[in-house]
Order: structure tokens, then sequence, then C-alpha cells
């Protein structure tokens, strides 16, 4: 991995470092290290990072912000590539803005309501970045990413970039069909003319209802998909989970799909606790909750 790591040293203006501690780069403040760390800055030097791994054979993971995210005590035994640089822009052209992979959703969607763009107000409290909420259909309050998203530019494993329309992503509740291996590199939003007072005014409200209805401690958002007529929350807090905790991972007080980190908490806690709560549910109710975080390394 050392090999690989100088290889790339010497030919990316990005970061490139070795047993990268993944738990400073996780909201979850959890997770042991990755062999390899490497932030490419541009389009090519993505294509030659995924060339080079491709030729070594090393497993690799794109970290967005890691606001969704579980990485194992162990670490991950690959390299991690976080997109830096012109990924990290964004330009408009009237009510079309097109966006690096790598921009917080939430400055984007404040950004928007700013200049009275509508159609990104629901996301001004959502954390995680624009590749993420394409990959994942990011949504709140009954309004989904995929709702705005004109087409996305994605690289495909032998380095080429495809422009994709929505239609083809599979774009479906918390998910879509953009394959592990492929990497979101931007994507376009066509927006709409709303009123920059009410804009504003909503994602200013967004914000504040989850700051005021989601825990403040270290935590990677809601761990399970609300199940079909129902909502997860209120089902692991119905199985009387709230309050319950392994080590130093918690269920929520303030939301019982929020398993929050109380400072000493392991990955192991934390999947403990999950493990739990599926039990729990499935006994109660009959009903299987499919995770909504992402892990590595297990």
């Amino acid at each position: 991995m050392d090999q690989i790591a100088r290889k790339l040293a010497a030919s990316i203006t990005g970061a490139v470092r070795t047993k990268e501690p993944l738990c400073r780069h996780t909201s979850f403040k959890i997770g042991g290290p990755a062999d390899l760390f490497v932030e490419p800055a541009t389009i090519e030097e993505l294509a030659f990072t995924l060339a080079c791994l491709r030729q070594a054979g090393v497993e690799w993971f794109l970290l967005g912000n890691g606001t969704n995210l579980l990485v194992h005590d162990a670490g991950f035994r690959g390299a991690v590539i976080r997109l830096a640089g012109d990924f990290r822009r964004y330009e408009f052209d009237g009510l079309i803005v097109r966006a690096g992979a790598a921009v917080s959703l939430a400055h984007l969607a404040r950004e928007t309501g700013r200049r009275g763009y509508a159609g990104l107000a629901f996301a001004a409290g959502i954390p995680g970045t624009v590749g993420g909420a394409l990959a994942t259909n990011a949504g709140a309050h009954g309004v989904a990413f995929g709702d705005v998203v004109a087409d996305a530019q994605i690289m495909d494993e032998s380095g080429e970039l495809h422009t994709c329309l929505p239609e083809t992503l599979g774009l479906a509740y918390r998910k879509s069909n953009i394959s592990p291996a492929h990497v979101v590199c931007a994507v376009t939003l066509q927006l709409s003319a709303g009123d920059r007072e009410e804009l504003e005014r909503q994602c200013r409200d967004d914000f504040l209802f989850r700051r005021k209805h989601q825990p403040h401690q270290p935590n990677a958002g809601s761990i399970f998909k609300n199940p079909p007529g129902d909502v997860a929350g209120r089902l692991i807090e119905a199985a009387g989970l709230k309050g319950c905790r392994v080590g130093g991972a918690v269920i929520s007080a303030v939301h019982a799909n929020f398993i929050v980190n109380d400072g000493q908490a392991t990955a192991a806690d934390v999947m403990a606790l999950i493990d739990k709560a599926r039990a729990e549910v499935a006994g109660k109710f009959g009903i299987e909750l499919e995770l909504e975080i992402c892990l590595l390394g297990y």
C-alpha cells in the first residue's frame, strides 16, 4: 500500500495518507483506520486514482461527509476516496445549478433559497453531500432529491464519464441503482422560481425543526429506513428501546431511530443496538427493519 501511496502522491494534488483514522471523517466519530486515504481534486485525478487501485487490485470506498456511515472498529483494508477540489464547487446558470458531488447539500439548499430558487428548501437541514444525496435519493417532508435532478455525471470503474438522466438511475425511497463501483462526480439540478423570503423561512424552519427533534450528540442520522406505512422511530420506541444502552452507544431519548455516541462508543456497541432493535421490532410487530446507514469494513 505504501508503494501505491507514493505513486498517487507524486501524481495528484490532493491529500494521500496511509493508516488514516476514519473516526476523524464520520459524524459518528467511530471507526478504525483505512489502509489508504486519497483526495483527488479533479476528474483526471479521480480517473488516475481509480486506475492505480484497479491495477493493484485494491478495494476502494467512496466517502462523502461520513454522515450516514458506521465504520468497523478494525477499519477498512482498502482505499477510501474522498472527493476534493473541483468536486466541491458549484455554479448557477439561471434556474439551473451544476454542483460537484462533494458540495454540501445543506449549504447548497440554503444558497438556492437565498437566490429565490425553489426545489431544495427541504434539504436545508440534511447533512451530507450532493453525490450522496443522489446515490441515496435523500429526502424529507415527502420531497426527494431526485425530484429536481436534470442529469448526473458518473464515472464508471474504467474511468469513463457518463451523463445519466434521472429515469435511468432507479431513484426510489432512499435508494438508486448507482453501482458502488461507480462515482458520482457532478449533478445538474433544475430549480424553479420562488419567493426568496418564503424559501429562506422554509430553510430556517427545517433547520430549527431538526435541531429540536434530533439529538446533538455524534450520530449517523436515521439508522433504519421507514417501513411501508409506518415509522421506524415509532416502532423502536413502542418496543421499549428508547434510552437503551450498550457500552457507549445509546438509542436516543430524543428520537428512537437515532443511535448516539456518548463519547466512548465503539462500532461493536452500535451494531449490538442495531441487532437488538431489529430483533425486538421483528418479534413484537413482525416488521424487518432495513438499514438506512452504510457499513464499512463489515
